[in-house]
């Protein structure tokens, strides 16, 4: 079974390029401590995620109807903010007024939710014949 769909990979590219604008406005903003624009910005980033999860969470299914519950998405999710968090730091982007520590606190209990989501994706693909759900193929 194919995992990595067009629609998952547009998806990454469009996630990791809002993703380099979040932390950009982020440490900007929490350089000039503009705290209206953080919550701002995490707003704006909130809906541009879940609006491109949509998008192309929807496309990927009706182009082929994995019954995953969306982990990989959110696997990729996952992947790609910590990794453009942590070179961000790496890098020397950041705030003098930021701390990695906040990054791998967020990446700890984040990947305790992508732990329980995983278990959950184990259970529903014992409903499902190579990722399609059982109803789908037998009707």
């Amino acid at each position: 079974m194919k995992a990595l769909t067009k629609n998952l990979m547009l998806f990454a590219v469009f996630f990791f390029m809002g993703d380099i604008v979040f932390r950009y406005s982020l440490s900007d903003f929490i350089e000039s401590r503009s705290f209206n624009l953080i919550w701002l910005i995490a707003v704006i980033y909130f809906f541009f995620n879940f609006f491109i999860g949509w998008f192309f969470g929807k496309r990927d299914y009706e182009s082929i109807p994995l019954n995953d519950i969306g982990f990989r998405f959110h696997f990729i999710t996952y992947f790609l903010f910590n990794v453009v968090s942590v070179l961000w730091f790496s890098f020397g982007f950041n705030s003098h007024f930021e701390s990695i520590r906040i990054v791998y606190i967020t990446a700890l209990f984040w990947g305790i939710g992508l732990l329980i989501h995983f278990i959950f994706y184990l259970i529903e693909r014992k409903n499902s014949i190579n990722g399609l759900n059982k109803e789908d193929i037998f009707e």
